[in-house]
């Protein structure tokens, strides 16, 4: 369910060329809403490696990156409950 509702989050946002500037682990949250939405902003035009975050010099959380950085923040939370 988590993951579904992140996946549905992720891809409303695309469909209407959001950016999240900095979508870190701290910055998602089990109900599929966002939190902190720190540096962002929408896409004036179609570039797939548009960042909003002056320290994103790599392009972590460059647009086209929303979807494997979301399933990586959520790999990281099954590994952290997994311990429990």
């Amino acid at each position: 369910a988590v993951v579904e509702s992140q996946a549905q989050l992720i891809a409303r946002w695309m469909g209407v060329g959001f950016v999240h500037g900095v979508m870190n682990t701290d910055n998602m949250a089990i109900s599929g809403e966002t939190l902190d939405f720190g540096p962002c902003a929408f896409l004036e035009h179609y570039d797939p490696n548009q960042v909003f975050s002056s320290i994103d010099r790599r392009g972590r959380y460059a647009y086209s990156q929303q979807p494997r950085i979301a399933q990586w923040n959520l790999a990281i939370l099954a590994e952290c409950l997994s311990l429990v």
